[in-house]
């Protein structure tokens, strides 16, 4: 499945914000229930133990057991506090820095490399459309 990376993970190792990847595999928590192959709707009670995900490029050395340019990827967790009625709350969310999405605008197209495209040309929400954003677009295809 091909992900946007959502958070700047390790810029060093290329797993930075807006960047798409792909997923290769995904490695359930052990403490998640045996499922069948042929269950068509799985539902998770705790996120994946880890995902791997395949690299464009990347600077890290391959890893022992994985593909060239296939790296692991963990839930980060976040801690954070919200007033709740009169008192506070904590919030502790885990989630994978991912989403299934590979959609973008042309500035974020900028400087990167496409295989595959759709380009709306529709008049966007925030204003009108020009022939340098949709040659931006058009020019980032390989």
């Amino acid at each position: 499945m091909k992900v946007t990376v959502t958070l700047n993970v390790e810029t060093d190792l290329d797993i930075a914000n807006g960047a798409h990847r792909e997923i290769t595999e995904i490695v359930l928590d052990e403490r998640e229930a045996a499922f069948s192959p042929t269950t068509p709707i799985v539902e998770l009670t705790y996120p994946p133990a880890y995902i791997l995900v395949k690299m464009n490029r990347t600077k890290a050395v391959q890893l022992k057991g994985l593909e060239k340019d296939v790296l692991p990827l963990v839930p980060l967790e976040r801690t954070f506090t919200i007033v709740h009625g009169k008192g506070l709350r904590t919030i502790r969310r885990r989630q994978l820095p991912v989403t299934p999405a590979c959609s973008f605008t042309d500035y974020k197209s900028q400087g990167q490399t496409i295989s595959h495209s759709i380009i709306d040309t529709a008049t966007p929400p925030g204003g009108g459309l020009t022939p340098f954003s949709v040659y931006v677009a058009l020019s980032k295809l390989s």
